[in-house]
């Protein structure tokens, strides 16, 4: 889906990552809120979230021609800073979801 957006309407690509942050956010607590211990409640938003970034081909064809930033931006910048920062916050906002009001 992120792929056919950012080629066809490029503006909605921001509202469309707003959707898939609330998704998964209820995602992962409607599908570990029974579980008590689980090694991918941790693991599963950055999972999410780094195919989702993979899959923004549109993106990697910009961005992958010489002399662009994109190269930087994809390949590090997204999997290993903004990516673990979202997982996070979804992460623990799933968490205290679970504790206070499951």
């Amino acid at each position: 889906m992120l792929g056919l957006i950012s080629k066809k309407r490029p503006a909605l690509r921001l509202p469309f990552y707003v959707l898939f942050l609330i998704y998964e956010l209820f995602s992962v607590v409607c599908r570990y809120s029974g579980q008590e211990n689980s090694n991918l409640f941790f693991a599963h938003p950055y999972l999410a979230f780094l195919i989702t970034d993979i899959s923004d081909y549109s993106t990697y064809v910009r961005g992958l021609k010489p002399g662009r930033p994109g190269v930087f931006e994809k390949l590090v910048f997204w999997p290993l800073v903004v990516i673990p920062v979202i997982s996070a916050f979804i992460t623990t906002t799933g968490w205290l979801i679970k504790l206070y009001v499951l």
